[in-house]
């Protein structure tokens, strides 16, 4: 509720109760600049938990490690079909919002518990505000993509990275006055990073000489598929005979690769258990190049540095590819082997497009601009 008024910074502010809700490790690794700026202005921020990721790795440790308090309401959501799932999240959530009553609802990307809490907010008359929205890969077939297109549609505020998110958010009808381009709390993070202090996992994994690529594979769409884990896996398996390649192992991934006996595919390749955010960080900023199918490492190989093939046809960020910094190579083995040689051919060429590339995702103060939106429009 709109309670209290205070000048700041020469303005005239209205605190508010801010709720921030999210699931899963990139929403927690994203939303954190968000957070932060939140506490920073004196808002009063409700933190809900719906316990998308319920593994401690996957949650818990980031939330340690980017110091971001203990969740006001965990919802403790099981591991389902997704409308079950989301199903679930809207139950659970509609109860504690219409408890608490804040005044803006804020979500980050393209996660169930994203549309789960969106749903529910909206239908209790609560402004949503959609953190990085406006990134499109054009392929329903991802249901992340089903959840970034409805959310945007609900949102009262979408907060967009890139121009080129803006244009897709037009594009689909969206009023102009309801879209913002903010840069991407991420660029704040990572700008706020020592990359110095955190290189301590290269000589425990033996990358010490940096001269490894870096595996990670998640997507529901690689690793459920026999057919296309296994021809991602093949490739793996050829690139690690040349160079050594490391891969923090995603639970329900190793899971995968057990059930269609797919394990003699990581004799030559260092698979470890999965890492914390700083470990991931060094282990991408240390890297030859980065093999993976997550869009928030095409985002975060980006901003540090690293070229990056993506194991996936298309990419909500389409930024990176215009840019150089990313290159879709799809999921078959000969592809993938084909589009790293090729990158290592040009290498140096990469590496100066990355360096020419350092704002795609904005200039750093991304959270600041979001908060000042919130301020602004809801006051």
């Amino acid at each position: 509720m709109l309670n209290l008024i205070i000048i700041y910074h020469m303005k005239l502010i209205i605190l508010m109760k801010i709720c921030v809700i999210l699931g899963t490790r990139p929403e927690i690794i994203k939303m954190q600049p968000i957070i932060e700026e939140i506490t920073k202005r004196n808002h009063q921020l409700l933190f809900i938990h719906t316990g998308q990721h319920f593994d401690l790795m996957m949650s818990d440790i980031f939330l340690k490690e980017l110091r971001i308090k203990t969740p006001d309401y965990f919802l403790r959501v099981k591991t389902d079909t997704q409308g079950i799932q989301i199903g679930q999240i809207i139950s659970s959530s509609e109860d504690i919002l219409l408890k608490e009553k804040p005044d803006v609802v804020l979500v980050q990307g393209d996660t169930n518990s994203a549309l789960g809490s969106s749903i529910t907010a909206a239908k209790i008359n609560i402004p949503i505000g959609h953190v990085e929205a406006g990134c499109r890969s054009f392929d329903l077939t991802m249901s992340e993509e089903i959840n970034r297109v409805l959310i945007s549609d609900i949102a009262s505020l979408n907060f967009a990275p890139t121009q080129n998110c803006v244009s897709n958010l037009e594009k689909e009808g969206i009023s102009s006055t309801k879209i913002f381009l903010t840069g991407h709390p991420l660029v704040d993070l990572l700008s706020n990073i020592n990359m110095k202090s955190i290189e301590s996992v290269l000589p425990a994994i033996g990358c010490a000489d940096e001269n490894y690529y870096l595996l990670t594979l998640h997507r529901r769409e690689n690793i459920e598929s026999e057919h296309r884990l296994v021809e991602i896996l093949s490739a793996m398996d050829r690139l690690s005979q040349k160079i050594p390649l490391v891969f923090p192992c995603h639970p329900h991934t190793y899971k995968q690769i057990r059930k269609f006996n797919a394990e003699k595919y990581l004799k030559n390749i260092k698979t470890i258990g999965t890492v914390g955010y700083f470990d991931s960080l060094s282990l991408i900023k240390h890297s030859r190049v980065v093999l993976s199918d997550s869009g928030g490492i095409q985002q975060e190989s980006a901003i540090l540095g690293t070229p990056c093939v993506t194991l996936r046809d298309v990419t909500e960020w389409i930024e990176t590819v215009e840019s150089g910094t990313n290159i879709l190579a799809g999921y078959k083995d000969q592809n993938i082997v084909h589009t790293v040689g090729s990158l290592e051919d040009n290498y140096d060429n990469v590496i100066n497009r990355i360096k020419k590339a350092n704002d795609l995702f904005g200039h750093p103060g991304a959270a600041r601009r979001i908060l000042d939106v919130i301020e602004y429009s809801l006051k």
